[in-house]
C-alpha cells in the first residue's frame, strides 16, 4: 500500500513523538486528516492511551487508517525533559538572574569557644556581633576565628 503524501508530511510533523525501537503496541489512536491535533494534544492522547494499558509500552497512531508511527513511554519521557533543565547546570541557573555556577561570594565563618581547651565550634554564613553563637558547654559567646 502506497503511503499518501499527507501521511508522509504528518509523520515528519509529529516526528518527536515516534520511538523507532517499539515493535509491538497495545493501543491505537485514529486521527482524521480534516481534524489534526496539535503535537501537544497528540502527546496527551498517547499518554492517556498508555494510562489505559499500564503493562504495555507501544501505541500506534494512524491517520485515515494508515500508520503514522509508534510511540512509547520513552518517547514521552524524552519530550518531558528534566525538571530543572539541563542536568549539567547548577542549582539557581534556571532563574536567569545570576551567573551560572556556584556562588563565590560566601564562605563559612568559624567561631570557637574562648575557654581553654574547649573543642566546641560553630559555623555561620554571616557575622552579626549582636547575635554571636554561644558555647553549649560554658555558656560563653564564641569568638570569630581564622581557618587554620
Amino acid at each position: 500500500m502506497a503511503i499518501s503524501e499527507e501521511v508522509a508530511r504528518q509523520r515528519a510533523a509529529y516526528g518527536a513523538l515516534w520511538d523507532a525501537d517499539v515493535v509491538t503496541f497495545v493501543g491505537s489512536i485514529d486521527i482524521k486528516s480534516g481534524r489534526l491535533p496539535t503535537s501537544r494534544r497528540l502527546q496527551a492522547m498517547i499518554s492517556e492511551e498508555l494510562r489505559r494499558w499500564p503493562d504495555g509500552d507501544g501505541v500506534e497512531v494512524r491517520l485515515d487508517g494508515q500508520r503514522l508511527g509508534l510511540s512509547s513511554r520513552r518517547a514521552l519521557d524524552r519530550l518531558a525533559g528534566t525538571a530543572g533543565g539541563d542536568e549539567s547546570t547548577s542549582f539557581g541557573d534556571g532563574d536567569r538572574a545570576s551567573l551560572p555556577g556556584e556562588s563565590t561570594q560566601y564562605r563559612a565563618l568559624r567561631y570557637a569557644c574562648p575557654a581553654d581547651a574547649c573543642p566546641r565550634e560553630a559555623f555561620r554564613s554571616f557575622h552579626d556581633a549582636r547575635f554571636l553563637p554561644l558555647c553549649e558547654s560554658h555558656g560563653l559567646a564564641m569568638e570569630l576565628r581564622a581557618w587554620t
